[in-house]
């Protein structure tokens, strides 16, 4: 039995409703062999930074106004892959230092610029950087020009770079070939993008796909239908019991679902599988035999139980990377990508929601309460490393947005310095529509066939009567709505430096989320970071680990240089 059924099985198993059957669990990607066409890569920052990526796997980074003013025309290079566009034209060309694929460690150093332009080669892996004209998201109907530069190398690592607006639409060039477009915005704010959704705005949207009309008695029935439906599946997904059973269940089904080897198994051939292969192989030895790991423990903000973590010190170290925990994640398989940042001279701290792992609590919140803790869990680690060391928030899925909504509270100490999300969510409306409308797909195909329109509905499960039941759950047992534990509020709230990274391949949480997370980022300092190819799903990028850690130390390096020109500026000030 292939990966994509025992996974599609595992997701129709988990959500069956009385007589109706959907789902609500990630379908994991598929192998290499299965991609007919790669997929590009997508990289977005603020800031005119490099990062690096290979052949048809390639990133674009889009900066603030203040870089990409300078721009005013454009050109583009054709691509000898039908879904890849390299962007050429008169600028600076960087120099950068390519990260060594044979070290996991290895770091991109900034980028300079000199008066030269260049081409890539085709084969060769690049990241695009690409400016915004302004700090808020551009419309998806403006087409604005860019300028590029490009560099030529035959090596991994190099950086190609874009400055200038790019069209939230796809361009092509005149040989046919498909551009990079810019990261969607969701403007509209009225339910219809998918991406931004709320209870409320569901519950006002004109849309039939999240709203469906229907008579006197098909709202009767469907009132019945959806609250037993939510009944059954809220504790799958949000109670202690149920998600622990759900994530037993989801390995039943994928016995090798936290086998070492699942982090280079999907690898399309653009990666550096050798090196992900050795470094998690290594990894895993030093997180079970070698890792000084300790337990720490904090009172919830709510006084209502202890949140609990593990800490992994760096010796020498003053600088802590606090972990958000993924929804049913294992603390091993935390422990085994935590030497990612312990790696880099960082502290680690992986801290347990409430209701998973061995936090108190008997439900999930999804960020609506832990994000308070959160404040105590850094309070926490300046107790152990002074209010002068540095601290990072990072997670990957639920712990993504968790990273987020604490960057969003107003109490966040002043040492902390930036926020890694990985595959975070905007909203957890969104995500829920996004599983509910995989499945609707499925009924409008076969409704098409007898010429019957369905709107992407799941029969007698009504999208905004399904959320509204799953709400009333959510706000019974934890006290908090799902629209409290919204990544898209916590990002317009958070000042911090940010980097927003995702996959292509992601079929639970997909990319246009994290690009829509970017969009409306009110940091000065975010760059969006989308990997193309096969990678292996959900929560995967860090397969990827070579480039994951030079994306992640060339980002952090941007924060320290900010943080030391704000400093110098303070000093200036104060004379």
């Amino acid at each position: 039995m292939s990966k994509n059924t025992k996974n599609r099985l595992m997701s129709m198993g988990l959500l069956v409703a009385s007589s109706t059957c959907f789902m609500l669990a990630s379908q994991n990607p598929a192998s290499a062999d299965d991609q007919t066409e790669p997929k590009q890569a997508v990289v977005v920052t603020n800031n005119q930074q490099q990062t690096d990526t290979q052949n048809t796997n390639e990133s674009v980074t889009v900066p603030t106004a203040d870089q990409s003013s300078e721009s005013d025309n454009a050109t583009q290079t054709e691509s000898d892959s039908p879904q890849t566009a390299d962007s050429s034209a008169e600028s600076a060309t960087p120099t950068v230092s390519e990260p060594d694929s044979e070290n996991s460690s290895a770091t991109a150093e900034p980028a300079t610029t000199t008066d030269s332009t260049t081409t890539t080669d085709a084969a060769t892996k690049t990241d695009t950087t690409v400016s915004d004209s302004t700090d808020q998201p551009t419309s998806a109907d403006s087409t604005p020009t860019t300028e590029t530069s490009t560099t030529d190398n035959s090596e991994p690592g190099t950086a190609v770079t874009t400055t200038g607006e790019v069209s939230a639409q796809a361009d092509t060039t005149a040989s046919g070939v498909q551009a990079i477009p810019n990261a969607q915005t969701d403007q509209n704010k009225d339910g219809n993008s998918y991406t931004d959704l709320t209870v409320d705005n569901v519950n006002n949207s004109t849309d039939p796909a999240l709203h469906p009309k229907g008579g006197l008695i098909y709202n009767a029935i469907t009132d019945v239908t959806s609250f037993a439906a939510a009944s059954v599946l809220y504790p799958l997904f949000a109670s202690k019991f149920g998600s622990q059973l759900t994530s037993k269940f989801r390995t039943l089904l994928s016995p090798d679902r936290y086998d070492i080897d699942q982090t280079w198994k999907y690898l399309s051939s653009e990666y550096d599988s050798t090196a992900t292969k050795e470094f998690y192989t290594a990894a895993k030895t030093w997180w079970e035999t070698e890792a000084p790991k300790q337990d720490l423990a904090i009172p919830f903000a709510d006084g209502s139980g202890t949140a609990r973590g593990t800490y992994v010190a760096k010796k020498g170290s003053n600088k802590t990377v606090i972990y958000g925990q993924g929804w049913t994640t294992e603390p091993s398989w935390m422990g085994y990508i935590s030497k990612v940042f312990y790696d880099m001279g960082y502290n680690v701290l992986m801290v347990y929601t409430e209701g998973q792992s061995s936090s108190d609590g008997n439900f999930i919140n999804f960020g609506a309460k832990d994000k308070n803790d959160w404040v105590n869990w850094v309070n926490r680690v300046n107790e152990i490393n002074g209010k002068d060391g540095e601290v990072i928030l990072y997670g990957q899925s639920l712990g993504a947005d968790l990273a987020l909504e604490a960057a969003g509270t107003n109490e966040m100490p002043s040492n902390v310095k930036a926020v890694i999300a990985d595959c975070g969510y905007s909203t957890i409306p969104s995500l829920l529509y996004s599983q509910y409308s995989g499945i609707g797909q499925k009924f409008d195909d076969l409704a098409s066939k007898f010429g019957i329109k369905n709107n992407g509905n799941i029969p007698f499960l009504p999208f905004n009567k399904l959320l509204n039941s799953l709400n009333f759950w959510q706000k019974t047992f934890t006290g908090t709505s799902f629209d409290e534990a919204s990544g898209l509020t916590a990002v317009q709230n958070s000042k911090l430096p940010t980097l927003f990274i995702s996959t292509k391949d992601d079929t639970f949480i997909p990319d246009n989320q994290t690009e829509t997370l970017y969009n409306l980022s009110a940091s000065e300092n975010k760059q969006l970071w989308i990997l193309g190819g096969t990678v292996g799903g959900h929560a995967s990028a860090n397969n990827d680990v070579v480039d994951y850690m030079a994306h992640i130390e060339q980002f952090l390096k941007t924060v320290d240089s900010q943080n030391q020109n704000t400093d110098i500026k303070d000093k200036v000030l104060s004379v």
